[in-house]
């Protein structure tokens, strides 16, 4: 009977660390608080901003929306297969840090009297996180132990879900607050501080990797291109997406518009339209 009490105490001994005593649990919310912030600073400085400077322009701010969204279409495939290809801490590390370089540039050259270079701080940020996304989702699995695997996920998924709903809030205040330059600039700080919390991430681990082949990458493109095509649950999968992103597409360029023009408000209350979608 002892001998089992003790073994009883053994196992709770040498049982996985709490959810979020994981240290790159922590690290990983840390980071994506840091960029969440960013992003929705960026998201309505540029909007308000746009909105402002081209008094509701429907053509300057459907560009908005695309600058946002086109790399997630163009890159979403390639920044996948990189992810299996490259180190995953690294190219967190490295996406975040020139994005956060990315909107300082973007930052002088409005401060000099460029402000249509406001479009490139989505589109570069939008372009990086096709590449980063993937690599902290392949962390995610070699860092959180299989039990907590789906608790950690969805830790992460609430995070975004709240920020969903407070996002809009801050990004509106910062923007009113302080301006176009100053959110900028909070947004380039907030990416680089990211990066930096990202270096408490475990070492990337080393694994054997095949020589490269000339015209490989193309190869394994084609290849998950096919792969999609032929399976008919990803397929509708797909299709499904297509139809809910064009739904959201529209219904997001036609937010500003429903608010000002329908709604006689002021483009500022866009913000508590958007918190109640969140």
């Amino acid at each position: 009977m002892r001998r089992l009490i003790s073994l009883d105490t053994q196992q709770k001994g040498t049982a996985a660390p709490s959810l979020l005593g994981n240290r790159f649990l922590q690290t990983i919310l840390l980071s994506n608080v840091l960029l969440q912030l960013g992003i929705w600073v960026r998201n309505f400085a540029i909007l308000l901003y746009v909105a402002d400077r081209t008094n509701n322009d429907p053509y300057a701010i459907s560009l908005i929306s695309i600058a946002e969204f086109a790399p997630i279409f163009v890159f979403s495939f390639i920044g996948g297969t990189f992810a299996d290809r490259w180190k995953p801490k690294l190219t967190m590390i490295w996406c975040d840090t020139l994005s956060a370089v990315s909107v300082f540039v973007v930052l002088l050259t409005i401060h000099f009297g460029s402000w249509q270079s406001v479009y490139l701080v989505a589109f570069i940020s939008a372009i990086l996180s096709q590449f980063s996304q993937p690599s902290g989702m392949r962390l995610f699995k070699q860092h959180v132990p299989e039990e907590q695997l789906q608790q950690g996920m969805a830790l992460f998924q609430s995070l975004m879900a709240i920020f969903m709903v407070l996002g809009p809030m801050i990004g509106t205040f910062t923007y009113s607050t302080f301006g176009l330059e100053t959110s900028i600039a909070v947004m380039g700080v907030v990416f680089l501080l990211s990066a930096l919390v990202l270096f408490r991430l475990p070492q990337d681990k080393s694994e054997p990797r095949a020589v490269a082949v000339k015209g490989q990458f193309r190869k394994e493109f084609v290849e998950g291109f096919r792969y999609v095509w032929q399976s008919q649950v990803l397929r509708m999968l797909g299709l499904a997406f297509v139809l809910a992103g064009l739904a959201v597409g529209v219904a997001q360029a036609l937010n500003l518009f429903i608010v000002t023009e329908r709604l006689g408000r002021d483009k500022e209350f866009l913000q508590y339209l958007l918190m109640v979608n969140g």
